[in-house]
Formats: structure tokens, sequence, C-alpha cells
């Protein structure tokens, strides 16, 4: 059985990961993102700012997980206000992890994406 452990572990390794949303009428979708690590918690955000439809989804409709070997995981999402210090840390993650994909990285650095960065919070059970 999967853990909470395990999760981050998954987002903390894993180039490109695919968090699941739900529709307002019950569907789910699988959205391929990037996911960083800060001292053991995995934090994502959206190159679109608030108007990228996965963050719409999942920060309004209940049902937010990510798929990984061992299945859809369920999470919480719990947004970073933008003047917190670790906006800086994750921009840090993003720039170790990700530094080699100049166009795509300078996107995720930009005062639109900061204001959508998510500490992800595994529930320890499937979605």
């Amino acid at each position: 059985m999967a853990t909470d452990d395990d999760l981050t572990e998954f987002l903390r390794v894993t180039e490109v990961v695919r968090i699941v949303t739900t529709t307002r009428d019950g569907r789910t979708i699988a959205t391929p993102i990037w996911a960083v690590d800060v001292d053991g918690v995995s934090f994502i955000r959206s190159e679109y700012g608030h108007d990228g439809k996965w963050f719409r989804r999942a920060t309004t409709n209940p049902g937010v997980g990510f798929e990984t070997p061992a299945g859809r995981r369920a999470v919480e999402l719990e947004a970073i206000d933008e003047t917190d210090p670790l906006e800086a840390a994750v921009d840090d993650a993003l720039r170790a992890k990700y530094g080699r994909k100049k166009a795509s990285l300078a996107a995720m650095l930009t005062p639109l994406a900061h204001g959508t960065t998510q500490r992800v919070v595994p529930l320890g059970r499937a979605l």
C-alpha cells in the first residue's frame, strides 16, 4: 500500500507528474505538471497563473490527486501567499530540478505563476 512518504518521494523524483482534478460534473482530468520538493514538502504552481484550467479545477472543486505507480492518490492543496519566503525556495527548487528547460522554467518564475504556488498535502488514501 502506498504511503504519504511514497507520494512525496514520487513527486520529488518524477520529472513530469500528472495532477488529477475533478470537473463540476464529476469527471476527472489528468494534466501533466511540474512538482518540486522543499525540505521534504511538495509544491506545485501553475505556469498560466490563476487562469490555468487545472489550477481553476483544483482550487474550486473537491477531489484532487496525483497519478502514481500505486494508483491515484488524494491530496489537499494549501495556497502559499506570494509574499511568503517559501516562494523563493520553490523558485530555487524549480531551477535545480528543471534548469535545463530554460523557456518553460522562465514561465514558472513569473509573478503570474508565483500567485499560484500550492503546498501538496497527501491525504493517505486513494483518490
